[in-house]
């Protein structure tokens, strides 16, 4: 029997088959998407990360931490600024980065945007992390 090519485009990338596994929680574990290459998965979207949790997820720490702060002055190296923590965006990063290293198949990131600076800014991270494509939703 010939063997059938199952050779598929998505996002400007070539695919031995039309198998993507779609964005899911579970995929942001490097051990799922490794079953998933197992299993034949062609290429894996990532969880997708919202702009406006990481926007409310810096808003929240900031709050949290400088107002007891600024009413004391011992109180300033009580904690490191708020700016030496990882939000959202690295964490994410970093998944694209081991998932990248992990797999041979392409690892594609999922965005949802609010803000036109937003789009483009976590985009150009995720290329520089080496996300294969970015999907956008919103």
């Amino acid at each position: 029997m010939p063997e059938i090519d199952l050779t598929t485009r998505y996002l400007g990338l070539t695919l031995r088959n039309p198998l993507v596994a779609s964005a899911s929680p579970l995929n942001g574990d490097i051990d799922n998407l490794r079953r998933l290459e197992d299993a034949g998965a062609a290429a894996v979207v990532l969880p997708s990360i919202f702009e406006e949790q990481i926007v409310s997820e810096q808003h929240e720490v900031e709050r949290r931490m400088e107002p007891p702060a600024a009413g004391f002055a011992e109180a300033q190296t009580y904690l490191p600024a708020s700016t030496e923590y990882a939000f959202g965006p690295e964490r994410y990063l970093d998944i694209v980065h081991d998932a990248k290293a992990a797999l041979k198949i392409p690892v594609i990131a999922s965005l949802n945007g609010i803000s036109e600076t937003g789009w483009a800014d976590y985009a150009r991270g995720l290329a520089e992390a080496g996300a294969d494509a970015i999907e956008l939703t919103g």
